[in-house]
């Protein structure tokens, strides 16, 4: 079991060969990727940081983007760490900080607004244990308030004859199902999530919902 996926290949564009510190072990392992101790560097040289669990930080913050996340929880990243390796490789080995000092170091750190603080604009947010860079917390606090207002309410407009007998005829005999129940939700309701697992008609459901919502504009 390898601790240093990279090391092998000096050429391998992953590789931050000048990275110094904390990063340089991470990179190293695969953790992090060239663009990530970048990120890290530049905002550490522009905030004049030199504190190596800040920069590590501000490196995962942005690797969340990256592998599909908005931000790191800094309390859970060392078990969820992952990397793309063809080899097992044992990241416990890594110098991960303890998550309390962490965060703590962060919250007192320049580079580091801390929740909803009234501060001048600052490249990352703290929120508990989550890191975020600063335009991905803004933009999940956009997104949640344009649900919140889309889910006040119902749609006033909806003419429910209509509704009844669609339902009706697209689940006959299974008005009582859930997806039956999902499918009038999304058409009464301005906002409405459709979720379930492998197999328990998810697709379809959407499909009818679309045939819904045709017959309610046909019927205007």
């Amino acid at each position: 079991m390898s601790a240093l996926p990279l090391e092998a290949d000096p050429f391998d564009v992953r590789r931050a060969d000048h990275a110094p510190g904390l990063l340089r072990a991470f990179n190293d392992a695969g953790v992090l990727r060239t663009a990530d101790v970048h990120v890290a560097l530049r905002l550490a040289a522009l905030g004049g940081v030199t504190d190596d669990q800040v920069v590590l930080a501000a490196a995962l913050a942005a690797r969340g983007p990256r592998l599909g996340h908005v931000c790191v929880d800094l309390a859970t990243i060392r078990g969820t760490a992952t990397v793309d390796s063809e080899e097992a490789v044992d990241l416990s080995a890594l110098e991960w900080p303890e998550p309390a000092e962490w965060v703590g170091r962060l919250a007192r750190s320049g580079l580091v607004t801390v929740d909803d603080e009234a501060a001048a604009p600052r490249p990352l947010r703290l929120s508990g244990t989550l890191l975020y860079l600063d335009r991905y917390w803004c933009e999940e606090r956009e997104v949640a308030a344009d649900v919140l207002r889309l889910g006040e309410g119902s749609t006033a407009d909806v003419d429910e004859a209509v509704l009844a007998d669609g339902l009706a005829r697209l689940f006959a005999g299974q008005t009582d199902s859930r997806q039956c129940l999902a499918a009038a939700a999304a058409v009464l309701r301005r906002f409405c999530v459709v979720a379930g697992g492998p197999g328990t008609g998810k697709t379809t459901t959407v499909a009818r919902i679309v045939a819904l919502l045709c017959e309610q504009a046909q019927a205007a």
